[in-house]
């Protein structure tokens, strides 16, 4: 397994540069449709020596290659330069919103995940049951609204039935509060996290149900095991595998999902961040903001391919 390991982390590096050069060439190669920050800057009006000026002072008139092997030289060093708009450096600003984001995909995956196994167990267990039927209703309610919808209601309706809003004014970290912390995460997270637990119980169910056919488990439930030793130990491990493929790729897709819950609730995370340069054509927060979570969903298919290998045994690396 080690040696699978080594072999996939020797990708990383070449992984990592195509994705960045990637990036930094359509930016720039394609000014029509991203935009040229210098106008962003000076304005539809800048005089054309202003701009030349400006483009110079960001290095946007050097070649691209010479632009991007720049870039990259600082990037290898530690440096991730800074922004367009103020001067702030970047990886300082990555590090002080880094914690916002984190709690928010954290928390959206842990809901997700024990909402979404937990009833897709129940669901299968308890077949044409009401909890089964409400259980699939619900899963294909979750499916259908998207997440933007969903936390604009969260924000509205509580507002106007009961004066309630998730407090405002910066990130409170849960060592410092935690009740106005979670006050703050956790019902935008829940609700950030229906979407995800909806597949997960679709899944578990169809899955469990597989599994709860098969000879071994009809085996282990004549012998007088307990019926939750059966469900839980012997069928449920082998319904791990598609599992831990609907909860990493949950994970690799959490940063869309944290995007969307700052930008709504107006909390100033990593997410928001990136939306913000975006819109101001603010390409040294893209271009590292884009090459940092291509690295993240390396990793999380690394670990997911790692996993695999604990949780069915029949699984062996080469």
């Amino acid at each position: 397994m080690w040696r699978f390991i080594l072999r996939r982390l020797a990708f990383i590096p070449i992984i990592a540069l195509i994705i960045s050069a990637f990036v930094f060439v359509m930016l720039r190669a394609f000014p029509q449709i991203t935009g040229d920050p210098a106008v962003q800057i000076c304005g539809l009006n800048c005089p054309p020596e202003r701009l030349e000026a400006i483009q110079h002072e960001l290095g946007l008139d050097k070649p691209i290659i010479e632009q991007y092997i720049d870039w990259m030289g600082d990037v290898l060093t530690g440096d991730m330069g800074t922004n367009y708009y103020g001067g702030q450096d970047i990886q300082e600003e990555v590090v002080r919103r880094l914690p916002v984001s984190i709690e928010i995909m954290v928390l959206t995956l842990v809901f997700g995940g024990t909402i979404g196994i937990t009833f897709g167990i129940l669901s299968a267990v308890m077949r044409n049951s009401p909890l089964d039927y409400g259980v699939r209703f619900f899963a294909v309610f979750g499916q259908s609204l998207p997440d933007f919808f969903l936390l604009i209601l969260l924000i509205v309706i509580p507002s106007i039935l009961w004066n309630y809003a998730a407090p405002v004014g910066g990130y409170v970290s849960p060592w410092e509060d935690p009740w106005t912390n979670a006050r703050m995460f956790v019902p935008p997270t829940l609700i950030l996290s229906i979407g995800g637990a909806a597949g997960l119980m679709r899944l578990t169910r169809s899955t469990m149900l597989e599994v709860l056919r098969s000879d071994y488990v009809r085996t282990a439930q004549a012998k007088g095991l307990h019926p939750r030793a059966v469900v839980l130990r012997h069928a449920f491990r082998n319904t791990l595998a598609p599992t831990l493929t609907v909860l990493t790729f949950t994970l690799a897709t959490a940063f869309s999902g944290a995007l969307i819950l700052e930008v709504v609730m107006s909390i100033d995370g990593l997410g928001a961040f990136f939306f913000r340069s975006v819109l101001s054509r603010d390409l040294p927060v893209v271009q590292f903001t884009v090459l940092y979570t291509a690295m993240i969903v390396v990793f999380i298919n690394l670990l997911q391919d790692v996993l695999y290998a604990y949780v069915d045994p029949r699984i062996r690396f080469r």
